[in-house]
């Protein structure tokens, strides 16, 4: 593997972290609203933090893996 190759790969992890981080706060806006309009117990506001859940979780294993 090339010192050229190696930045790309940083690079593209960088840009899925930026990615994710985008989604997150995205699915955090739209689970805020879902609370506001159904409350915190509405099966569209568990379904949603749980989408949240996985985002944060999916975030985490990224920036551990790239350190």
């Amino acid at each position: 593997m090339t010192w050229m190759d190696i930045f790309i790969l940083e690079n593209l992890i960088w840009m899925d972290i930026l990615m994710l981080e985008n989604l997150i706060r995205a699915k955090k806006a739209q689970l805020l609203n879902i609370v506001e309009h159904h409350g915190l117990n509405h099966l569209k506001t568990i379904q949603c933090s749980q989408e949240l859940d996985h985002l944060l979780n999916l975030h985490e294993r990224t920036k551990f893996s790239s350190m």
